[in-house]
């Protein structure tokens, strides 16, 4: 009854960890994303917003500039200018939606989404965003729409099936989930997370051994500095000694 115990317990906790590894996905990419290329690029902005103060899009150039080195209060600060200069600016829109999520403000970042949607409906990676978004909130259903609506424009838009399974986890679909997760390794075989988050259901759900211990030996193979690594390698060692 114990040992029953403590799989149920476990297997509650496989959602978690799924949505963990969301969120290191989006702390590596932002730790990534600061760097001196960016500075650079600031430098450069402001010079185009000096030689041309009445158009919106250098605003928004340097806006998108702050935003990829980390300065989001002024990417928004920068943004409202771009949007008094042309107010149907979809792109300045988009660049306060990021720049809100990354401050913590989820319900305005949604807000500049879809008026950056309003205002140009084909500005596809909004979708994307939109998608993240929601999926921070764990509004699931929301969150999968936006991510299918970008996967049939872009069936091969990098780590947007992957997100789609943590999707279908957090609804506890998970024979949607491993199709979306192997999905996203056909993009990209080298998907740590994608490997992991496999790992695990297969484990914790489906009880495939083998399955399970090949995309976790994966995923410990191709990133040697993944989060919680040391979490990872007892998990295999328990399942290498499971009967």
């Amino acid at each position: 009854m114990a040992g029953a115990t403590g799989v149920a317990k476990e297997k509650t906790a496989l959602v978690e960890i799924i949505l963990i590894s969301f969120v290191i996905l989006l702390l590596t990419v932002g730790t990534y994303s600061r760097n001196s290329v960016w500075n650079s690029q600031i430098d450069l902005q402001l010079d185009v917003v000096k030689k041309s103060p009445h158009k919106a899009r250098p605003y928004t150039n340097l806006a998108f500039a702050y935003n990829n080195a980390g300065i989001y209060d002024k990417a928004l600060e920068t943004s409202q200018k771009a949007i008094q200069l042309d107010p149907k600016a979809a792109y300045a829109y988009y660049n306060m939606s990021i720049a809100y999520e990354k401050l913590g403000d989820l319900d305005k970042a949604i807000v500049m989404a879809k008026k950056a949607l309003d205002n140009d409906p084909e500005l596809d990676m909004v979708h994307y965003s939109l998608g993240g978004i929601y999926l921070e909130k764990r509004r699931y259903e929301e969150a999968a729409e936006e991510f299918r609506t970008l996967l049939k424009l872009f069936p091969y838009f990098s780590n947007a099936h992957h997100l789609l399974g943590i999707v279908y986890a957090g609804q506890r679909k998970f024979d949607q989930a491993v199709v979306e997760f192997e999905n996203e390794l056909k993009v990209d075989r080298y998907h740590t997370l994608a490997h992991l988050n496999l790992g695990q259901i297969y484990w914790y759900e489906f009880q495939n051994r083998e399955r399970a211990l090949y995309h976790l030996r994966v995923a410990l193979m191709i990133d040697p500095l993944l989060p919680a690594r040391n979490q990872v390698r007892a998990l295999v060692r328990m399942i290498e000694g499971a009967s």
